[in-house]
């Protein structure tokens, strides 16, 4: 063997070494909207489940959110706006959608993948439905008043002070444990309230919470505020 192939052929290994550890990488990845603008479907691994949004012809932001099991519907609720992203739980029981409705708002919904059993839906869509009990998450601080983490960071940062709210979900922990943020815009800054939710068979409680400041937006929120609330037809 030459000098220059004993130097080019460990180089090549090298290189492909990488591209595979970049493609494993890549297949890991969470099922999340892409980058250049929000998904009209997403798909668990395995490719049996998928959530798709429909917009109505000729009204691009209104739309159907179907979420189906190896083809077959088992869920379909009346919406608007676009994907954020979606989340299936690892043992694909349950799936956790960011359905960006408005310029703030409450944009979770949680779905059984069985039965289409709805878990948890956005504040408002809840209300519309005469099913508020749905739109809430249990918790000592889930309330109309000041979170106290929040006024122990922030004494001004009270709910008249406050310019926008989120609430989303980053994605879970366990089968039965979901990670949920409130995300606050106060005149002075933001605060994200970082939520471990358990997860039942009708509803979702807090199991720990923390609060801290942030410097700026989640990326989640950018994308909530600069793609489009449009579908392409």
């Amino acid at each position: 063997m030459t000098t220059r192939s004993r130097f080019v052929l460990p180089l090549l290994l090298l290189v492909w070494t990488g591209s595979v550890h970049s493609s494993e990488k890549q297949h890991k990845g969470s099922h999340k909207a892409h980058e250049s603008g929000p998904p009209a479907e997403v798909c668990s691994r395995d490719k049996k489940y998928c959530v798709r949004m429909i917009p109505k012809p000729g009204h691009p932001d209104e739309c159907t959110l179907r979420v189906s099991a190896s083809g077959t519907t088992v869920a379909e609720f009346q919406t608007m706006g676009y994907l954020l992203d979606v989340f299936f739980s690892p043992d694909n029981a349950l799936v956790a959608i960011n359905n960006r409705r408005g310029n703030a708002g409450d944009y979770l919904w949680v779905i059984s993948l069985r039965d289409g059993r709805v878990i948890k839906l956005p504040d408002d869509v809840a209300e519309d439905l005469g099913r508020k009990e749905a739109g809430n998450i249990g918790g000592d601080h889930w309330s109309d008043k000041s979170i106290p983490e929040i006024l122990a960071l922030c004494p001004t940062c009270t709910n008249d002070d406050l310019r926008h709210s989120f609430l989303f979900s980053t994605g879970w922990k366990s089968s039965n444990e979901l990670n949920v943020v409130e995300e606050f815009e106060f005149s002075k800054g933001w605060i994200a309230v970082k939520n471990l939710c358990r997860v039942t068979e009708t509803s979702l409680s807090v199991a720990e919470h923390e609060a801290a400041k942030e410097n700026r937006p989640s990326e989640l929120v950018s994308r909530a505020w600069t793609w489009s609330p449009f579908h392409l037809e």
